[in-house]
């Protein structure tokens, strides 16, 4: 091998990825994101100060496998159903709808303000910056919202998909008015709806696969083949992007809605699975590598660079202020505001966009640098005030309350689906626990083993959402197979 592998430089990552959680929790003033910690004491230990973390090519590849996990778990959060207009709510009402109105007040603000740039010295790609502008940082939207357990409430699911969509159009945007400047509208231009295409296929393809056969059986027991499937999907649309010259946490986005699509209602379970491997390892190695690349020496040295952060930060700002003032109706002034606080921080996007306006000549070496601290000034100081204007309370947080809320219901069992099947076969929400039933007026505790009969009466606990969808599996008389 021509590479070794820096254990030393390792080391450092493993023991601050694991640390810094208890320094962030001891900070009783300022309540920070656990990923801002991490960026920040990536600063003190890399290029800005100390600079005893050596990037070698191994470490490069943990920090872009992290950035990539990080994204996938980004497309996985999306919950599909809850985009869908509730029952009785209008569609100009519903969080899609809410989330493209956003984005096209975003937009239209980010045209308008790139033109300031023009004081900055920019005087070209003025519609490569609207989009740049544009962009929002999911990979620093979900771990953020689970932390405050908002992710899967109204308020969260709005903020998520408002941000994925800046992200993918302005990913996709500003690699077409890149390839475009460079070769002129030929068909290399669209290589990126190749990965689109496959993602596509491979979709139908698992689902083909789900149907034939059942990898849930007891042959498989403790193989954790969900993980090992999405990282097989996460590397299939990773390597397509690569292959294409597209960003890598498209393919990685993509595969994580399709890895969404494909699970269905065990999302919750793997979910927490995935959570394990990319929040445990892979992710804080990302975030403290965004902090050791920053060379805040570079900018200091460089008088010009400093003057225009607070131009880049303000339009930033703006670019997401005004359409969060689409949210103050439903959420309040002070969520409404949170929301601007969260959505205008930035990660990865922003750096990889300057470095192609930098190449494109749009900017100076001077102005890569003030995009680079701008990024990093948004990215540790927009979460934080974000934590202190958030208020948990009605729409913001009903996701939460939801889950919280334990019951008790009884049910008999009707369905010829289950009628005759193991419980361990039966594949119940994870969030529903059978407490007791009763069969023939005797009363007993059943186990793994125990094999459903019709008018078992079954007594549940557990939360609300999981116990309900457990009443209607087993009282429902469709013969059909159970959506997966």
């Amino acid at each position: 091998m021509n590479e070794t592998i820096n254990y030393d430089s390792l080391l450092i990552l493993s023991v601050v990825a694991f640390f810094t959680p208890f320094l962030v929790s001891r900070l009783k003033r300022v309540n920070i994101p656990y990923q801002v910690g991490e960026i920040f004491i990536g600063i003190l230990l890399g290029k800005s100060f100390l600079n005893i973390i050596k990037p070698d090519i191994w470490i490069l590849f943990l920090s872009n496998l992290g950035l990539a996990y990080l994204m996938f778990l980004s497309g996985l959060a999306i919950d599909f159903d809850e985009l869908k207009p509730k029952e009785g709510e209008l569609l100009k009402d519903s969080k899609l709808f809410t989330s493209i109105k956003m984005f096209i007040v975003s937009i239209i603000t980010a045209i308008i303000l790139s033109f300031t740039l023009k004081f900055a010295g920019i005087s070209e790609g003025y519609i490569f910056f609207a989009l740049l502008f544009t962009a929002a940082a999911p990979g620093l939207l979900v771990p953020i919202l689970k932390t405050k357990h908002i992710i899967n409430s109204s308020y969260g699911q709005t903020l998520l998909v408002f941000g994925i969509i800046t992200q993918l159009v302005s990913l996709i945007g500003v690699t077409f008015v890149a390839s475009v400047a460079v070769n002129g509208i030929t068909l290399k231009s669209f290589t990126f709806l190749i990965i689109f295409a496959v993602a596509i296929v491979v979709y139908f393809l698992s689902k083909i696969i789900f149907k034939v056969h059942d990898f849930s059986t007891i042959a498989f027991k403790n193989l954790h083949l969900s993980v090992r499937g999405a990282f097989v999907l996460v590397l299939v649309l990773v390597a397509v992007a690569e292959k294409v010259d597209s960003e890598i946490i498209l393919g990685s986005f993509l595969a994580g809605m399709v890895f969404s699509l494909i699970v269905g209602k065990a999302k919750e379970e793997i979910s927490h699975q995935l959570d394990v491997v990319g929040y445990g390892f892979l992710i804080p190695i990302f975030f403290i590598m965004v902090g050791v690349n920053v060379d805040l020496k570079a900018v200091v040295e460089n008088p010009q660079s400093i003057a225009k952060i607070p131009l880049f930060i303000l339009i930033f700002f703006l670019v997401k202020f005004i359409p969060s003032l689409l949210l103050k109706k439903k959420y309040g002034t002070r969520n409404s505001l949170a929301a601007s606080m969260l959505l205008t921080a930035q990660l990865s996007l922003v750096i990889v966009g300057s470095q192609m306006a930098l190449n494109l000549g749009y900017i100076t070496a001077a102005d890569y640098s003030a995009f680079v601290v701008t990024t990093v000034i948004t990215c540790i100081f927009f979460p934080i005030l974000f934590e202190k204007l958030i208020a948990l309370h009605g729409d913001t947080n009903d996701a939460v309350e939801e889950d919280e809320k334990i019951i008790i219901r009884e049910v008999l069992v009707s369905s010829q689906w289950y009628i005759g099947k193991a419980l361990k076969d039966c594949k119940l929400p994870t969030g529903c626990r059978i407490f007791s039933m009763v069969r023939d007026g005797h009363e007993f505790m059943p186990n793994a083993n125990t094999t459903l009969e019709e008018n078992d009466l079954v007594i549940l606990a557990g939360v609300k959402h999981d116990v309900n969808e457990t009443i209607n599996m087993l009282s429902t008389c469709d013969l059909t197979l159970p959506e997966e």
